[in-house]
Formats: C-alpha cells, sequence, structure tokens
C-alpha cells in the first residue's frame, strides 16, 4: 500500500481487524498527509493506547487537541493514558476538561478522584472520589480511599463515616480500625483513639507501626509510662524504628535523665535524619549542657525540617544570644515574632474554636 493511497477507511479496516501496528502506521500516514487533521491524530492515539503504548498516545492526543480541543473524548482519553503512565498530575487537567464537557461521567469523576489521591493532592480527591463512591457504593478498595483522603485532607467527619462503613464490611481488618482512630484522634477523641488502636493490635498484635501509633496518642496525653510501654513494644517488633527512639527520648529529657535522653535521640538521628522533634530536643539539651555549637547544629537541622514552628527560632535565638552573637538571635526573635502574628491573623479569621 503506497503511502499517497491511505486513507482513515484503511486505517480503520486494520483496526478493526486487530492489525494494531499496521493500523497505527496507517493513520500517521493519514496525519503527514493532512497535518491539519485532528481526527486522525485522536485516532491514531486510540490505537496507540490499544498498543500500550501510552506516552506516544498521549502525544497523539495532545496534537490532536491543540487542533480542535473541543473534539469529544479526546481529553478523557489523554487523562486515561497519562494515568496508565502513573502521571497522576499530567492527568489532572485533562480530566478536569473532560468533566467539565460531560459532568456526569462516572470514568471522569473516578479517573480524576485517582489521579489526585496518586498525586497527594488529598482534598480534591476526597471531592471526586466522594463523588465516585456514592455512585459504586459496594467498592470496599474506592471507599478505602476515599476515606484516606478525607484523613489526609484533616475531614475528619467524612473519613469517620467512611472507615465506619467499612468496619461494618470487614470488622476483622487492622488497617481500618488504625485509619479509624487516626481520625478519632484528628476529631480531638483521644481515648476513643487508643480504643480503636487497643482493637487494631488485637487482630494484629505484630503489625510494625501499630505499637507506636498507640504510644504516640499516650504520649499525647501525657500518658508516659503507658506510652513508654507501647514505644518499647514497637521497637520489639522494629528496633530501627527512630519515631519510637525519638518519643522515648523525649519522655526520658521530660523525666530528667538527660543522658539517656540523648542516647536515644542520637541513635533515631542516625537511622532517619528528618524527624524534626529529635532535633529540637537534642538542641535543648545541649544548651543546658552548655555545648553551645552542636546545640546550634541541632536547633540549626530542626528549624531546616520546618521553619513554620516558632519553637526551634526561639531555642536558636537563646543560644545564639548565650554566645554573643546578638544579631544572629534578633534575626531568630523576629522570624518567632512573624509567626506568632501570622498565627494570631489566621485565628482572627477563622475565630477562636471553642473550649474542649
Amino acid at each position: 500500500m503506497r503511502a499517497q493511497s491511505v486513507t482513515a477507511s484503511d486505517a480503520l479496516a486494520l483496526e478493526q481487524q486487530g492489525k494494531l501496528e499496521e493500523a497505527a502506521q496507517a493513520w500517521r500516514t493519514v496525519t503527514q498527509q493532512n497535518p491539519q487533521d485532528a481526527g486522525a491524530f485522536a485516532s491514531l492515539g486510540v490505537v496507540l493506547s490499544k498498543e500500550q503504548k501510552y506516552a506516544e498516545a498521549a502525544a497523539a492526543y495532545r496534537k490532536a487537541i491543540a487542533l480542535n480541543r473541543d473534539l469529544p473524548g479526546v481529553q478523557l482519553n489523554l487523562g486515561l493514558a497519562e494515568f496508565k503512565q502513573e502521571h497522576f498530575s499530567a492527568a489532572i487537567d485533562p480530566l478536569r476538561a473532560a468533566l467539565a464537557a460531560d459532568p456526569q461521567s462516572f470514568q471522569a469523576t473516578l479517573l480524576l478522584g485517582l489521579s489526585c489521591y496518586g498525586a497527594k493532592r488529598f482534598e480534591d480527591a476526597a471531592t471526586y472520589l466522594g463523588r465516585a463512591a456514592a455512585i459504586d457504593k459496594n467498592n470496599a478498595e474506592l471507599h478505602r480511599m476515599l476515606a484516606q483522603s478525607c484523613l489526609l485532607s484533616k475531614k475528619y467527619s467524612c473519613a469517620l463515616d467512611e472507615f465506619r462503613s467499612l468496619q461494618e464490611l470487614d470488622p476483622n481488618s487492622y488497617a481500618v480500625h488504625m485509619f479509624t482512630g487516626e481520625a478519632l484522634d484528628g476529631e480531638g477523641k483521644p481515648d476513643e483513639a487508643i480504643a480503636e488502636f487497643l482493637k487494631a493490635l488485637q487482630l494484629a498484635p505484630k503489625e510494625p507501626g501499630l505499637n507506636f501509633g498507640l504510644g504516640y496518642l499516650y504520649w499525647k496525653t501525657h500518658r508516659y509510662e503507658q506510652a513508654v510501654a507501647s514505644f518499647e513494644a514497637e521497637l520489639a517488633i522494629d528496633p530501627r524504628s527512630a519515631q519510637a527512639l525519638t518519643y522515648l527520648g523525649d519522655i526520658a529529657m521530660k523525666n530528667e535523665d538527660p543522658e539517656k535522653a540523648l542516647a536515644l535521640l542520637r541513635k533515631a538521628t542516625q537511622l532517619q535524619n528528618d524527624i524534626r522533634l529529635a532535633y529540637l530536643d537534642m538542641g535543648s539539651i545541649l544548651v543546658d549542657q552548655k555545648r553551645y555549637a552542636e546545640a546550634i547544629e541541632a536547633l540549626n537541622r530542626a528549624v531546616q525540617l520546618d521553619p513554620t514552628q516558632p519553637d526551634a527560632h526561639f531555642r536558636l535565638g537563646r543560644v545564639y544570644k548565650l554566645t554573643g552573637k546578638d544579631a544572629a538571635a534578633e534575626k531568630e526573635f523576629a522570624k518567632v515574632r512573624e509567626l506568632k502574628q501570622k498565627e494570631d491573623d489566621l485565628t482572627s479569621k477563622m475565630g477562636k474554636s471553642p473550649s474542649s
């Protein structure tokens, strides 16, 4: 078949016969013969997608959209091609366009929710997965992803509703109890959260992370003796749990045992160098021991890990003041004032929350 004789009908016939490679070549020839034929580029994308050549398909779909952005179905196909490549962020815009063109499309809604979830845009994921889950009520995996999206976007009421529904479907899922506990913690219900973690541990006593989660809840509510037992139980399962070591170090510091605390915190930072609390506590202990250079190093790391928290800036300012670095100290204290002002402004805009 000569290139100049290839028509769209030829390409379609090859596609219908399942000759995808030949069909793709035929569509390429059609696009070369008429570079303004948006439909031909769209059809090329379809064949390439069937061949699972998603990167090439996405390029063909984008060319079709550039020529005619109102061509039906192409935005959805582009979003799907990007989704198949796990290019979740790239999938979002075409899927939004597809949904705008057809607001009742379950496929566009679901794919958009899944893409937002994959891109860690959990608030948007909760919106679109919520719409999809309202249609597909019995899809447990969809409801689990919706519940996690609600939890990670701090929509705790939504998360609880979903996790409780999942508990009815599978009451023996330790993960559902764990996530329910996290949602209850977010709602400021620590005792109920602890009860859920205890249920999770009954179902999966050796599961890494569960004892730490329980210990964190005990730590948060100042039940330090119970927290220590939970963190030690976590270390018995996972001796390299830097989080458990950090919180044991924090409790040792609170119990005025700085040497024990420092040993635990140093071990934690050797295992994992991005736990802010470990560096913050180390800095505080080292200041008390007048080991100022080491304290500055630790507190600078705490600031680096989260510059929005005023406590590390304040403690760093104190060390600079103690060591005669007044300009550096004032810079840190100014940052503390700035962060406090932002916090006050936000509180003022939102209105003070009622006392618990």
